[in-house]
């Protein structure tokens, strides 16, 4: 009788161990109109796959869920405001004084679990054309 309530408790820990290491089971986000609200720092740019790290970057880009755009430059500790929007692509703008538009598009790319994104200029001509920004607190 024994060896059968040992092999029942050893049974019953395994479960109960195999139950606690299980990861989060909550869906991740897949809209990218809400993946991309936050913080992001440029942590490395060039083209692909030429990619160089960027060691000190120079500030970070905060989406705000109004489609404002507020990128903080760390030197200056200053603000300057863009508008944007994201569908197939991630679209980044400031108005001209006139009023005319001129925005920056970019095909993004979501990887580690949405705490990085991959952006490739769209129909643009850049030095760098790759970019990969981390999300920060």
């Amino acid at each position: 009788m024994r060896p059968k309530l040992f092999k029942l408790s050893v049974i019953t820990l395994l479960l109960l161990f195999a139950g606690v290491g299980c990861e989060n089971d909550e869906p991740q986000e897949t809209d990218p109109a809400q993946i991309i609200l936050g913080k992001w720092e440029l942590i490395e740019m060039g083209n692909y796959p030429n990619m160089e790290q960027v060691e000190t970057p120079s500030g970070y880009k905060e989406y705000l869920p109004d489609s404002v755009l507020r990128e903080y430059n760390y030197e200056t500790s200053s603000f300057y405001y863009k508008t944007y929007w994201i569908d197939s692509l991630l679209h980044e703008g400031v108005y001209r004084s006139d009023g005319y538009l001129v925005a920056t598009r970019y095909r993004y790319n979501f990887i580690r679990m949405n705490n990085k994104v991959e952006l490739e200029l769209h129909n643009a001509a850049g030095i760098y054309n790759n970019f990969i920004y981390q999300r920060i607190k």
